[in-house]
Formats: C-alpha cells, structure tokens, sequence
C-alpha cells in the first residue's frame, strides 16, 4: 500500500496546496504535460505577432500610467491547468488580525467580502469562472515589482494598467477577444469614487475582480510560471501578519491575468 504525504499545517501556502492536489484540474496534468501545452502556447503566440507587440513589457511600460512601471514580468500559461476553485474564494472570509493606524486592531474576514462589488459573494462562483477560461485559447499573467499595497500612491493603478491592455487587445484582434480580467485585490476601478457595494457597479466595463475571489489559485499558478520559464522571481511569499506591525514580508507583488479567446 502507498503512503501519502498529507500537509498538517495551516499555512495559507498549505491550505492552497492542499486544495490543488483535491482538484481535478490540479490532479490531471503532470509537469511533463504543463510543458508540452506551454510550447504549444509559445507557438501559438507567434502566429500573432501584433499580440506579441502588445504584451511586450517595453510597450506597456510605456503607459502613460505610473503603475505600469511597476510590472517587472509577464507571461502566458495554458488556460487548461489554472486551478479554479471554490475554496479559494471561501479563502477570503478566513479571518486575520489586521491593523490600521493606531488601535488594537480587530481579528475578522477581508473587509472586501460582503463590501466590494467585485468580491464574494457578489462575484461570479468557481463553476462560471471555469467556463470563461475553457473559452480562453491563452492565459496571459503580470506581475509586479515588490512593494506595499498602493505603492504608486494611487490604488486605481493597476486597473487603469488592466483596461488599457486589455482595450488593446481588443481593438486589435476583435471585441470578446479578453474574455475575463483578473486583478491582484480588491477591484479599484473606480477610484477615488467609492464602491457601490452590494454587487452593483457603477462602471461595469471597468471593473477587475481579484484572481483568488474569482477562485484562481494564485499559489500553484506561480509555482507553475516558476517551473515553465525557469525564473524563481514569479514565486511567491505568503505574507504573515498582514497589516499588523509585525508583518512580514514589509512588501507585497501584485499578480493579475487576462484569459483570452483568440480567432485560429
């Protein structure tokens, strides 16, 4: 009889991983296949040359947007092994201690649940998630330089970022064509207005949910761009304490992702 390694520990890390090995998608692929379908994304890639151009870090580091500087890598992964979850979602409602200014702070869920339009429950649920990317031909990932939450001093940065390129995309090779953006956080589109709350959205074109309340594994998603391209700096650390004095590491990366549809 064979004996499995189960992790006991509840380590965001842990809890993640658990969660991609009680998955389907995350039990169909080996390495070996994540690294056939990833040659053919590369191949797919480079019969869209204009595409190409504007996935480019050079040209989106040339937006007129101060946060697009931030972005330190970018890549594509097949859309078939993102692990999408319901648990991740769930994930969000797990309470922590959290400190703003001065205080003792309180131990409770993330303040966007329940809050912010663009997460639980208000969001679309795993299932849905599942088939916008069994749409997609091409699952396009950023990532940021570390640094804290607002870095750019404007926490819209990224959605501007997220919108521009995804309008791009579009006028080049077809309205539909980004079939879901996916943020890293809480939707801030719309900033400096505050969030309609209670599912409504008062710029739904705009709005950009989060990978992990979308139900994207975010950790395994990295550990395969780490194993695909071979660079160690798309993974990431699970931060401990968030939003306490005590929390480590002092800076965060920002991860976000366009699932696209492409005409072949």
């Amino acid at each position: 009889m064979v004996k499995r390694k189960y992790v006991t520990n509840y380590s965001i890390e842990n809890i993640a991983q658990s969660i991609v090995r009680d998955n389907l998608t995350g039990k169909k692929y080996s390495q070996e296949d994540k690294k056939q379908l990833f040659n053919e994304q590369l191949r797919l890639l480079k019969r869209f040359p204009r595409l190409n151009e504007i996935i480019c870090l050079e040209h989106i580091h040339a937006y007129d947007i101060p946060w697009a500087k931030r972005i330190a890598r970018l890549s594509i992964v097949p859309p078939q092994i993102v692990v999408v979850d319901s648990r991740i979602q769930d994930m969000c409602y797990l309470p922590h201690w959290t400190f703003y200014g001065s205080g003792e702070g309180s131990f409770s869920r993330c303040a966007g649940v329940g809050a912010f339009s663009c997460c639980p429950p208000f969001n679309p649920k795993a299932e849905k998630v599942q088939s916008l990317l069994d749409k997609a031909d091409m699952f396009i990932v950023l990532q940021s330089k570390p640094g804290s939450m607002f870095s750019s001093g404007d926490p819209s940065g990224q959605f501007r970022v997220l919108n521009r390129l995804a309008d791009e995309i579009n006028s080049f090779l077809g309205k539909g064509t980004v079939v879901q953006k996916f943020g890293g956080g809480p939707c801030f589109a719309c900033y400096p207005e505050v969030c309609e709350g209670g599912g409504k959205c008062k710029a739904p074109k705009l709005k950009v949910p989060s990978l992990e309340g979308m139900g994207i594994c975010v950790d395994q998603l990295c550990k395969d761009l780490v194993f695909l391209t071979g660079d160690e700096k798309w993974k990431i650390t699970w931060i401990k304490g968030f939003g306490t004095p005590d929390q480590k590491p002092k800076r965060m990366k920002g991860t976000a992702g366009l699932a696209i549809k492409l005409a072949i």
